[in-house]
């Protein structure tokens, strides 16, 4: 696994409070399980999970979906732990498994993820393996990040003359050009605003889910970081989530 893999895969396996700080990852899971409970699928339909994390979307799809096979699988081996004891459901399947090279044979009705996609080194290549692994008239539904997201930290430090460490998301139309073969894809973009009591506070709940691992350019030196943060507190210390939903349909 890459180096950058295995810095992203350790985040995760020390959020141990990821549950209780993870509330928009919860809104964001309960939208995608509402947008799958609006699609057709067979009567006992076969489903995959992308990166479980602790369980916010597995155990609506269990709901949903009592008797149906469902695979939960993280590229985080705490995660996956997490997720079993979280669901308690002993007919449920677990596999650590780094999405971006999925050892499964195809088949699947359904292949859902919330917010695990983000962390894709190659979108396009996933997004194209993974709806390699439906059956026909299956779908691929998930949610991933977009153009926009932590706008609000982005400003802070564009008014410094500083650039933040956090990804470039990709736009509503790259997300929209994603080529799968023998596929229709579905793209809608709605946002979640999330406040905090300052910026360490953000800072902070980031680190509690794990999602703290930096790109590629350095960290803030000390004194930059406390102009940065004076400048997020003075402006709302609030950040928006441009959630994308992503429908892939095999036709």
């Amino acid at each position: 696994m890459p180096s950058w893999k295995n810095a992203v895969s350790s985040a995760f396996d020390r959020a141990e409070g990821y549950e209780a700080a993870a509330a928009t990852q919860a809104i964001v899971a309960a939208r995608l399980a509402t947008t799958i409970l609006g699609q057709e699928f067979p009567s006992v339909p076969r489903i995959l999970e992308i990166g479980c994390g602790t369980g916010l979307l597995t155990r609506t799809l269990r709901e949903a979906f009592p008797v149906s096979p469902l695979l939960a699988t993280d590229i985080a081996p705490a995660m996956v732990a997490r997720c079993r004891v979280r669901t308690a459901d002993g007919a449920l399947r677990f596999l650590v498994m780094d999405a971006e090279r999925p050892c499964l044979r195809p088949g699947f009705d359904l292949v859902a993820s919330s917010l695990a996609a983000q962390w894709f080194e190659d979108l396009p290549a996933t997004v194209q393996a993974l709806s390699g692994l439906l059956a026909p008239r299956g779908l691929l539904a998930l949610t991933t990040l977009a153009d926009g997201t932590f706008r609000e930290w982005a400003e802070a430090h564009a008014r410094e003359g500083l650039a933040p460490a956090t990804p470039v998301y990709p736009s509503r139309d790259g997300l929209a050009a994603l080529a799968c073969e023998d596929c229709d894809v579905e793209v809608s973009i709605a946002p979640v605003v999330e406040p905090h009591a300052d910026g360490r506070a953000f800072l902070r709940s980031l680190r509690e889910i794990g999602a703290a691992t930096p790109g590629a350019d350095r960290p803030l030196s000390p004194g930059s970081l406390r102009r940065v943060l004076r400048r997020f507190d003075a402006d709302g210390a609030r950040v928006t989530y441009e959630v994308a939903t992503l429908l892939i349909r095999r036709r």
